[in-house]
């Protein structure tokens, strides 16, 4: 490589989430489309792959002699993007987010918290200890409202602190042809109108096989619609997709049964007229896609991105209530045309906000030369 600058990027990288892949490919696609020269290096869980899909130095994130190696010899520390700063996943996740941070920081590195969500963060001391590595960084940026909300709460006092929109918004969705090789390879008619659905496992989501299950039979039956089942995170999703799939009575629904890219996954749900959702980021490549969306919230994260997007139409999962769910999905059936418009008018300032945190990026990596 060839520049004497290097950017390191940390999160949940190597683990065959989606959702992460997406933020990963949105960032490093973003400074290379206004630096090319940066040497990029990332920390992943699997550094084999990280390297061969993104073309970047990755290392062990485990490996904490090679990570500090790495922070020592970076120009920038980009700690991004999704729901890093949280305890609900675990305690273990959000102390390991911090410490790189903190290396960083005692490496004389500048540290930027890119597009992150922030929270829940529940224990009394992981807030604690947030809000001071928090309070030492250069820049936070934030894909909400609700994050810089929840920063004020646990009493962040950093100045530098601005909400943009999740990297994400900036990729594009795979070309129509292409998609039509993945529904042929699926056994999916492409002459067909779709819902799409993406579902993932949650401790207290109980009875979400059951009610989604009738939630397909209805939605078939009187939108006469097909149904794409849209896993996220392999191999979890899926199982529980083909659990789903097992327990309805039609059989025009599909699920996705290979692993897609971002783009590729964007493509399928471009096609669909209305998606319902659990996780965040399908629920992020629909709204760029401007397909209207029903989320199931398992996360106040979702339930944000829905609010930030005037987009309101939510059920939660706990003791998930099928009439209820299925009054939402009527609504927005039936108002689809005007909330797709509202999506489209949105869409154009969201990419304009996702690209913002690359400029202020490579304007701290100036700052830090």
């Amino acid at each position: 490589m060839s520049s004497d600058k290097s950017i390191i990027i940390s999160g949940y990288y190597g683990f065959d989430n989606s959702g992460d892949d997406a933020i990963l490919k949105s960032i490093i696609k973003d400074i290379r489309s206004l630096d090319n020269k940066l040497d990029i290096v990332v920390l992943s869980n699997n550094p084999e792959k990280t390297n061969a899909s993104y073309n970047v130095e990755a290392v062990d994130r485990f490996k904490i002699k090679d990570v500090i190696k790495a922070i020592k010899n970076a120009s920038l520390f980009i700690s991004g993007g999704g729901s890093l700063l949280q305890d609900v996943t675990s305690t273990r996740s959000l102390l390991y987010y911090l410490a790189v941070m903190t290396i960083a920081k005692a490496h004389r590195k500048p540290v930027m918290v890119y597009a992150n969500g922030i929270g829940p963060i529940n224990r009394r001391f992981n807030r604690m200890l947030s809000k001071l590595v928090l309070d030492k960084v250069e820049l936070i940026t934030l894909r909400d409202e609700d994050s810089r909300v929840y920063l004020s709460q646990m009493g962040v006092k950093n100045e530098n602190i601005i909400v943009t929109a999740d990297p994400v918004f900036t990729l594009e969705a795979s070309k129509k042809e292409h998609i039509d090789n993945i529904f042929i390879k699926e056994g999916i008619p492409s002459n067909k109108r779709f819902i799409g659905i993406s579902i993932r496992k949650w401790k207290t989501a109980k009875n979400i096989v059951e009610v989604v299950s009738m939630t397909i039979d209805y939605i078939i039956d009187k939108y006469e619609v097909d149904v794409i089942l849209i896993p996220m995170h392999y191999p979890e999703d899926l199982e529980i997709g083909l659990e789903v799939l097992d327990n309805i009575e039609h059989n025009n629904c599909y699920i996705l049964r290979d692993k897609y890219t971002v783009e590729e996954i964007m493509g399928v749900i471009q096609r669909v007229d209305l998606i319902i959702a659990m996780r965040l980021h399908s629920l992020i490549y629909a709204a760029g896609q401007e397909v209207p969306m029903v989320g199931l919230v398992y996360d106040p994260k979702v339930e944000g991105f829905l609010k930030s997007l005037n987009m309101d139409y939510m059920c939660r999962v706990d003791d998930l209530d099928f009439k209820e769910l299925i009054n939402i999905i009527d609504n927005v059936w039936n108002n689809k045309e005007e909330l797709k418009e509202c999506l489209n008018l949105q869409d154009l300032e969201l990419k304009k906000k996702a690209l913002s945190n690359v400029t202020m990026a490579l304007e701290l990596l100036e700052v830090g030369e």
